[in-house]
């Protein structure tokens, strides 16, 4: 089990620590080595991103190696599936606010949404589902399982949303200039105030909490599949034993 683990985190993990090290000591170790002109050249300035990018690629490729090691033929089809919806609702949605015309609040999250979804797809079509045969077997969500599932995803958008809201709300200027700001009497300092924090309220609040239903409904999932009930021993495999003990009984008193 543990070498099932270990092998692609001492692989991908330490080429991703290597690469980022040799992007981190490239510039200090080459200044000595380099012209002035080469080390202001375009290529040479973008070894540390490129290699910071390279890093934090092959990570994330260490991730779907290890959930798929770790869930792969385990996640029923149910929750397997809508999870799969919710990540491709998300590239719909982010795509579509990327390319609305209507405000710019859904343009501001909406490539936050999209990238989190892309990379959510990509992580998941690498994990293979249970067998139909598995989820046949397995008996059906109960009301208290969507209850306790239903009650953490609440949690989830509460928290979320608050966290967002606390961290965008408008301050003052409110997107003037200071020194704009500071040529305005009280009287237009209020009144950009208040369209501001009403923009806030009727427009940007509820697209954080729609925003936050997807990281929510993946919770969903996961807690009614925690929630929910194993697969139990089918009882003719003990009738079966009990019977050739029986029959063993029967052989030995004759």
């Amino acid at each position: 089990m543990t070498n099932k683990y270990m092998t692609p985190i001492k692989w991908l993990g330490g080429a991703a620590v290597i690469v980022l090290i040799i992007g981190q000591l490239f510039v200090p170790l080459s200044s000595p080595l380099l012209s002035e002109e080469a080390r202001n050249g375009v290529l040479v300035r973008s070894i540390p991103f490129v290699t910071a990018f390279i890093a934090i690629l092959l990570l994330f490729i260490l991730l779907i190696a290890l959930v798929a090691l770790r869930f792969n033929g385990k996640i029923p089809g149910r929750s397997y599936r809508g999870v799969e919806y919710t990540v491709v609702a998300g590239i719909i949605l982010g795509v579509v606010c990327l390319f609305q015309s209507w405000s710019i609040v859904p343009y501001r999250y909406g490539f936050l949404l999209l990238l989190g979804s892309t990379l959510g797809f990509i992580l998941w079509s690498h994990v293979v589902p249970a067998s139909a045969k598995t989820d046949d077997d397995l008996p059906p969500l109960t009301s208290k399982q969507h209850v306790i599932a239903g009650i953490a995803a609440l949690i989830v958008v509460a928290v979320l949303t608050w966290s967002a809201a606390s961290a965008n709300a408008p301050v003052e200027p409110y997107g003037v200039r200071q020194r704009v700001w500071d040529t305005y009497d009280d009287a237009r300092k209020a009144e950009i105030a208040t369209a501001a924090i009403s923009q806030f309220n009727n427009v940007e609040l509820p697209f954080l909490l729609v925003f936050n239903l997807f990281p929510a409904s993946i919770v969903y999932f996961v807690v009614r599949e925690v929630f929910a009930e194993r697969r139990k021993e089918k009882p003719a495999l003990k009738t079966s034993h009990a019977t050739s003990s029986e029959a063993i009984d029967i052989l030995l008193k004759s």
